[in-house]
């Protein structure tokens, strides 16, 4: 029995201590938490086995040390420096503060981007994926898209999905690839490509609202005025005749035309929209094709020129957003 739990606390010890250097100087991963919390919850139960069977010695350990008290000066070493650490750790003293500093999160603060914790998304099937959007406590109305790509598509197109005003300026990000949500250099199809590249109407947007430009610099011009909240959910209230657009940036590498020649980028990224008023009995709503991002990596315009693009409209099959009103008691 001592040997199970031995060996089991060392191949725990292992698997915790591999899953936190991976959280410290890589990105988020749900895996690589799963692993750590799964490992961890592991590592408590074999302890407990480990010190039920030691019980004899802590409560030797414990007893006032009359005729050893080198021993209670080493305990009550122990305990104040372990009280020290948590202290540091949860009121985030300069130490800790430090420490976490020097990690992937901290470093790169600047080009990450998380959607609200109300939006999530999951696939269907191998050709299809639903994003939605959560009313939160005091709204009325979730939103949600299903997006289609074709069948003959050898893997899903990356994709960027926000909520504007009328006016184009950004509320909220509700979906971005997860492969490209932690860097502005993301490895996209099998190369390091600049983030605005692929979505550069998206990335304008996020600019003006954020204040980040793709370099990781603040622009003092830009950024969000006093009164802009980076939220959705005041948009969906009923009664309120608030109204946004759905907006959906599409792209997909390796897809050159004799416009567009360069292999790797290829055709430039495209645009969908739906105007969404939750005040409106339309509950279903088709996204249309609105323009592409051709030549918009600086200034992120809208060109609504589709001409000289090809076989990039066959990205997606479907678009469709649906508004769901949150039914109310009797």
């Amino acid at each position: 029995m001592h040997r199970i739990i031995n060996f089991g606390l060392l191949f725990s010890f292992l698997t915790l201590a591999i899953s936190g250097v991976l959280s410290f100087f890589k990105p988020f991963h749900l895996a690589t938490t799963r692993v750590h919390i799964v490992f961890g919850f592991v590592t408590v139960i074999l302890v407990g086995c480990h010190l039920a069977t030691r019980i004899r010695y802590f409560q030797q350990a414990l007893m006032p040390a009359k005729k050893n008290p080198p021993a209670g000066i080493q305990l009550v070493t122990i305990s104040g420096t372990w009280m020290l650490l948590l202290m540091g750790s949860l009121q985030d003293w300069s130490p800790a503060k430090a420490f976490i500093a020097l990690g992937y999160e901290s470093r790169h603060r600047s080009a990450i981007v998380r959607s609200s914790p109300l939006a999530g998304f999951e696939s269907i099937d191998s050709q299809s994926r639903l994003i939605a959007r959560d009313a939160g406590d005091g709204g009325d109305v979730s939103v949600s898209l299903t997006i289609q790509w074709p069948k003959s598509s050898i893997s899903p197109p990356s994709l960027a999905i926000w909520a504007e005003t009328s006016s184009g300026s950004m509320i909220e990000t509700l979906y971005l690839d997860p492969a490209l949500a932690y860097t502005e250099t993301p490895q996209w199809g099998g190369q390091a490509t600049a983030r605005h590249d692929i979505f550069p109407i998206w990335r304008h947007r996020y600019t003006l609202v954020s204040g980040v430009d793709p370099q990781g610099q603040v622009d003092a011009i830009t950024g969000a005025t006093r009164n802009h909240g980076f939220t959705l959910e005041k948009y969906l209230v009923l009664g309120e005749e608030s109204s946004f657009v759905l907006c959906v940036e599409v792209n997909t590498p390796g897809d050159p035309n004799e416009n567009y020649p360069d292999t790797h980028k290829g055709q430039p990224s495209l645009l969908y929209t739906a105007y969404i008023a939750p005040d409106q009995n339309q509950r279903y709503v088709l996204l249309e094709l609105t323009g592409h991002g051709g030549g918009a990596e600086q200034g992120g315009a809208i060109h609504y020129d589709l001409e000289t693009v090809t076989t990039a409209l066959e990205r997606v099959d479907f678009l469709m957003a649906h508004v769901n009103h949150r039914q109310t008691p009797p």
